[in-house]
C-alpha cells in the first residue's frame, strides 16, 4: 500500500464520519425545529444507552440470564439505589466497578 492510498482511505473515512453529522445541521438551520421534535430528541440518548447496555446486563451467551450467577445483573441491582440517591456518574462508575470486582472475587 502506498502513501496516497492510505491518505485517500483516511480522507474518505473522515468525510463519511463528518458529512452525516454536518449536512443535517447545515440544511435545517434555516428552518425552525418544532417543539415536539426537540422533545422527541431528548429520548434518543437514553434509548441508545439502553440498547447498548441492556444486552450486556441481561444476556449470557445469547440467552436471557436472570440467575444469581449473572454478575452484571447483580451489580446493577445492588448499585441502583445508590445511583438514584446520589445521581452522580462518578459514584455510579466507582461503586459499579467495586461491586463488580467484589462479586467476581466472591462468586
Amino acid at each position: 500500500m502506498n502513501q496516497n492510498y492510505i491518505l485517500g482511505v483516511i480522507l474518505i473515512m473522515a468525510l463519511t464520519g463528518f458529512l452525516p453529522r454536518i449536512l443535517p445541521m447545515a440544511i435545517l438551520k434555516k428552518y425552525p425545529i418544532p417543539h415536539w421534535f426537540k422533545v422527541w430528541l431528548n429520548f434518543v440518548p437514553p434509548a441508545i444507552f439502553g440498547a447498548l447496555v441492556f444486552p450486556d446486563i441481561f444476556l449470557t451467551e445469547g440467552h436471557v440470564n436472570l440467575s444469581l450467577h449473572n454478575i452484571p445483573l447483580l451489580t446493577t441491582l445492588l448499585i441502583t439505589p445508590l445511583v438514584l440517591k446520589t445521581k452522580s456518574l462518578g459514584v455510579a462508575v466507582l461503586a459499579g466497578g467495586g461491586v463488580f470486582a467484589l462479586l467476581e472475587y466472591v462468586l
